[in-house]
Order: C-alpha cells, then structure tokens, then sequence
C-alpha cells in the first residue's frame, strides 16, 4: 500500500490525536505503509485481520476522512443546553435545599426523561460551576 507524502503527514498528526480511534488507525496504516504484514499489525493493535483489511478498504475508498472522526457520533445529550438549563434553573431557585422536588417538577416540565444522576451532573456541570466563575 503506498501513501503520499501529504497524507503521511496528516496521518502522523492524527497519531497525536486525542481521539482512540484516530491514534489507532492512523499508526496502523503508517505501519502498513512502512512495510509491515497485516498480521504483524493485527497482533500489534489486538484486534483481527478482517479489522484491518477494513481500515484498508475504508481508508482506499474514503481516504484520510475514513481514519477522522465523523460528526454525529456518539451519545446524544438527554438535555438541551439552553431551553432545559432556564427550566431547571428555575425549579432550583424554587426549591434550592430540595434537589430532589426540584428533580421532579422539572421532569414535568421537561419532554425528556432523565435519571435523578443525569440531573445531578447537569447541575454541578451547568449551574454549580456557573456560579462558581
């Protein structure tokens, strides 16, 4: 598999990447490049053949944005930022030495379902640090 010097470039920053995805791609097609077996690189990144013929395939077709993330991956978030964030600030300045009456007016006031964890981490992630600044 031979590769330009461009895209050995990006795929060397990628390499760096913060993403695991990116790091392990990126490193295993330098190394194809580089002259190593299929086999050898499986072992190395511990993961099956078939895996890195797809990364091969992938990568033919697709080129370097076959190794980048693609957006939209992911978890959803349950809440939205903004419209959820008024709403539960509000319930919070309500009902501010009981999270969990606050919890549940704001679930009837919410279209999403959320655990009572999920609401807590919002608040120490939205409104507790918010506060702090």
């Amino acid at each position: 598999m031979e590769i330009t010097v461009e895209i050995i470039k990006k795929l060397k920053e990628l390499k760096n990447s913060n993403c695991k995805k990116e790091r392990i791609h990126s490193h295993a097609l330098l190394l194809l490049n580089n002259g190593r077996d299929i086999k050898e690189v499986a072992e190395i990144f511990d993961v099956t053949d078939r895996s890195i013929y797809k990364w091969i395939k992938a990568f033919k077709s697709e080129g370097i944005s076959s190794v980048s993330r693609k957006s939209g991956a992911g978890r959803k978030a349950i809440l939205n930022t903004n419209s959820d964030k008024s709403i539960i600030e509000e319930q919070i300045s309500l009902y501010p030495h009981q999270p969990k009456k606050a919890y549940a007016m704001s679930l009837e006031k919410l279209s999403s379902k959320m655990s009572y964890k999920t609401f807590q981490r919002f608040l120490k992630k939205h409104l507790i640090s918010a506060t702090s600044e």
